[in-house]
């Protein structure tokens, strides 16, 4: 459908799209697709404000989005035919400047916007928490409880602010009126008031319990079920325990961070736990078998075989981390060689036997010497 010429020159249509009038078509198209949708009357039913703005939306397009009459709107706005008077327009909105039309717009919708959020129950604010998880537990979860204080929904007004009377009030925003104008520039859009839903009255009386704001505080247990494998620092949502949104609005989210606890005996690696143990020198050279701690907090016996060296890894099978599906990590040992202090002298007797007779006696050394370059 072509635009009439009224159509094209009653307005800066430019200025409706908020673009500038060197767009591109594929720009023009962009900007009408996102503004259309936004302001549709199908996603905004009952909005006064944003139907009109759609009215204006597809007029300007019906012009624009055509190439034919596109030249012909700039060839008629570069001769200057001026505009109508300051007045309404027939569609509730009012025409006073040409200057800075553009950004009045942009102004316009986020009012307009902001008033479609009011008019409509507003989701609640997402709640944020945190959650300290034992290192054994963190691999194969747990199921455990969190104490959270959130704004849930006044059970004495159901979350409405008020209490249902035949008393009446003027409403404190319209001032009676039923109204909302908004004012940006040249643009003057007048929609139903959001708090009164158009009526003008505030019926009842404000609810003592939440003093009008339809919410209440409240500590609550929630359950919680942390994931096999959590690592430190993970946040999980639980979507609809978050702080309940003001006049009946949706609840928010629950964000919980975990932190991984730390063992003084372990160390995590995965599914695997890591530890280091001290062996004697003599345990080391003839082999032993030593208790060894595992995360059940009971000792399992960890075969050191003969000749094991300082810094050698072993491994116990099975004595790691619980994971999902019934299996477990490993736990692995380092060893560490202890030596003792020698103080007797017939220790040290040994000492040097025993280096003699392994071919690694001790080399001499006194208090002397010195070492050279």
């Amino acid at each position: 459908m072509r635009a009439t010429r009224a159509d094209m020159l009653s307005r800066d249509l430019y200025a409706i799209l908020g673009v500038s009038a060197d767009a591109s078509d594929e720009e023009i198209e962009a900007v009408y697709r996102h503004l259309s949708r936004r302001y549709h009357p199908g996603i905004n039913p009952g909005d006064a404000g944003a139907a009109l703005a759609f009215e204006r939306i597809e007029s300007a397009y019906r012009v624009l989005g055509d190439p034919e009459s596109r030249a012909e709107y700039d060839v008629d706005a570069q001769s200057g035919p001026g505009r109508p008077p300051e007045g309404s327009t027939g569609s509730g909105i009012s025409v006073e400047a040409a200057e800075g039309e553009g950004g009045s717009f942009r102004h316009l919708f986020s009012d307009l916007r902001d008033h479609a959020e009011r008019a409509n129950p507003r989701r609640g604010e997402d709640l944020h928490a945190r959650l300290t998880v034992p290192l054994l537990q963190a691999e194969r979860g747990r199921r455990t409880a969190i104490e959270v204080r959130r704004l849930i929904r006044c059970q004495n007004c159901n979350g409405l602010g008020r209490l249902p009377g035949r008393r009446s009030s003027p409403c404190s925003r319209c001032q009676g009126t039923g109204q909302e104008t908004f004012r940006k520039g040249a643009l003057s859009v007048t929609c139903k008031c959001a708090d009164c839903a158009g009526e003008g009255l505030q019926y009842g009386s404000a609810c003592p319990q939440c003093h009008g704001s339809g919410l209440n505080s409240s500590t609550q247990a929630v359950p919680v079920q942390t994931p096999a494998g959590v690592a430190d620092g993970q946040v999980m949502r639980l979507p609809g325990l978050g702080h309940h949104g003001p006049q009946g609005g949706p609840p928010g989210d629950l964000l919980i961070t975990c932190q991984v606890q730390s063992h003084p005996e372990f160390e995590r690696h995965g599914p695997n736990l890591h530890c280091t143990v001290k062996v004697s020198a003599a345990e080391a050279v003839l082999g032993a078998r030593i208790p060894v701690l595992v995360p059940t907090g009971a000792n399992q016996t960890l075969r050191i075989p003969p000749g094991t060296r300082n810094g050698q890894v072993l491994r116990l099978r099975g004595r790691g981390l619980p994971m999902s599906g019934g299996r477990q990590g490993d736990l692995v040992v380092t060893v560490e060689l202890w030596v003792p202090e020698l103080v007797d002298e017939d220790a040290k007797a040994l000492i040097r036997e025993f280096g003699e007779r392994t071919g690694t006696p001790p080399r001499p050394h006194s208090e002397h010497d010195t070492v050279k370059s």
